[in-house]
């Protein structure tokens, strides 16, 4: 079935394949030549769950097309026919599939889309989305999702999926689950440079001396709370080595002097 045949508008992944490549040709050996258009958003979804090259042919042509290239195909090997489905799925970009499945893909396309185009367009290589289509054999969908974390901060795409509450109510739900672990406290070490370093630093102190000014002042004396915490960096792996480190020394020296009395919390003793 086609993007447009039951009149609605076509999605932003039924855009994309449309804009990267045009109709796939079937020339069959009595010299008809078949047209095949770009297969929904919809019908690419449901070739997670299509095994049959006889059902994947009935998603990605109407239905006399697909019935003129099954008469035709009738009494040739099945691996012909295997052929020609996977040269039309090549063709629309939709051959090997993500690991998360094409209804994720389809899903992701269609919310975030426009907004990874717009990132990719402002990076050094100007890539589009179509290269996927264009060049599906070196490129893979699984490229393109290992991609997006390094997509801009403060860009289109991270933007998009901050202010997408559906997107948050699933994650919630995913934590809750167990599914995912809890978003971290500390910033991440990833564009952490000194200059970040530095104006932490600056904001800290800037909150210590309003705390203090609050203090000194006769008019709120008592009124200003407590001290502001430091704001937490990010951890490095040799500040958790050094966390590591102190557990064991503590559980040694507690040994030391409980004996048998002391439950080790951290590890063996050393050595």
């Amino acid at each position: 079935m086609n993007a447009d045949e039951n009149g609605s508008a076509a999605s932003f992944f039924d855009i994309l394949v449309n804009d990267a490549v045009g109709p796939f040709f079937v020339s069959l050996d009595d010299g008809v030549e078949l047209m095949i258009e770009a297969p929904s958003s919809d019908d690419v979804a449901e070739l997670d769950t299509t095994v049959s090259v006889h059902d994947q042919l009935d998603l990605l042509a109407d239905e006399d097309t697909a019935d003129t290239i099954l008469d035709h195909y009738a009494r040739r090997p099945i691996s012909d026919l295997a052929d020609l489905v996977d040269d039309i799925r090549e063709h629309f970009g939709i051959l090997v599939p993500p690991d998360h499945g094409w209804a994720y893909l389809v899903d992701e396309i269609n919310r975030y889309g426009g907004d990874i185009e717009k990132d990719m367009w402002g990076m050094p290589n100007q890539a589009d989305l179509s290269d996927w289509i264009l060049d599906h054999p070196n490129l893979s969908w699984n490229k393109l999702f290992r991609l997006l974390p390094a997509l801009p901060a403060g860009g289109f795409y991270h933007a998009a999926i901050a202010d997408d509450d559906e997107r948050a109510d699933r994650i919630l739900e995913m934590e809750a689950d167990g599914d995912l672990p809890a978003p971290s406290k500390r910033p991440s070490l990833v564009g952490w440079t000194p200059e970040r370093a530095e104006l932490a630093a600056a904001v800290d102190l800037l909150q210590h001396i309003l705390h203090g000014v609050w203090g000194a002042s006769p008019k709120f004396k008592g009124k200003g709370g407590r001290p502001p915490k430091r704001r937490l960096g990010p951890q490095t792996a040799r500040e958790r080595a050094e966390e590591r480190q102190t557990l064991r020394e503590h559980d040694d020296i507690a040994s030391q002097l409980l004996g048998t009395r002391y439950t080790r919390r951290y590890s063996n003793h050393r050595g």
